[in-house]
């Protein structure tokens, strides 16, 4: 019998206004894009991308990431970017509640609270603190039964171990749970772990997939069956 529903946030709940998570609305306006090779700029991402691995359990410790990753980026892009400019972006990122950085998908909250009523709804996501603000500025954060941020515990999904957190503290037994990503590895690890997965494509660009594909929730509130092969 299924009892949980564990969902990510990043393309399950939410998009980047942007179009990228990291090259936010507040990046594009305090920088001259013209200015900078986009290629350079990609794999200055990229390759530094390993500083947003570390440990945030707050707002404040989560600044110090976060600045520290954009000020290698320019740096390694050699972008000229004055003290004022890179905290505004940083400040968005971390403090800014506002819709400038993520997009709420349609119907999230409608489907959150149907979905609610009858299973136990955890967050397992590759984020910061400042997530759980803008869930809880949205009123979505009712809705869940614990959010687990990867930041907060210092690994991410793809360490695996991230995943024992939840099945642990809840006493989740195999196929008791499904989990939706939109990362097919990450899917993988879930299923290793003895969950039930769903392959979340919002934007329906998925051709194949060796799960099952879904574009929302509607399916599993409609038919009233969260889960089938």
């Amino acid at each position: 019998m299924i009892k949980y529903l564990i969902l990510d946030m990043g393309k399950v709940l939410i998009e980047p206004a942007s179009g990228n998570w990291l090259v936010t609305n507040e990046f594009l306006k305090n920088v001259d894009i013209s200015k900078i090779n986009k290629d350079k700029l990609k794999e200055a991402i990229k390759s530094s991308r390993y500083l947003l691995n570390g440990k945030a359990q707050n707002l404040e410790e989560e600044y110090k990431i976060i600045m520290e990753f954009y000020k290698t980026v320019f740096q390694k892009i050699n972008y000229n970017i004055t003290k004022e400019k890179l905290e505004n972006i940083v400040n968005n990122f971390v403090y800014d509640e506002d819709d400038s950085k993520y997009i709420l998908y349609k119907n999230v909250k409608k489907d959150l609270e149907k979905l609610s009523k009858k299973y136990t709804i955890l967050m397992l996501s590759d984020n910061w603190p400042c997530a759980i603000n803008y869930l809880k500025k949205h009123n979505i954060d009712q809705y869940f039964a614990k959010i687990y941020i990867s930041s907060i515990y210092g690994k991410r999904k793809q360490d695996e171990v991230l995943f024992d957190y939840p099945i642990k503290e809840f006493d989740i037994k195999e196929n008791e749970a499904i989990f939706i990503d939109d990362n097919e590895e990450l899917l993988d690890i879930a299923a290793k772990k003895g969950l039930l997965v769903l392959h979340m494509d919002r934007n329906k660009t998925i051709k194949t997939s060796k799960y099952k594909i879904i574009h929302d929730f509607s399916d599993l509130i409609k038919k009233d069956l969260i889960y089938k092969k």
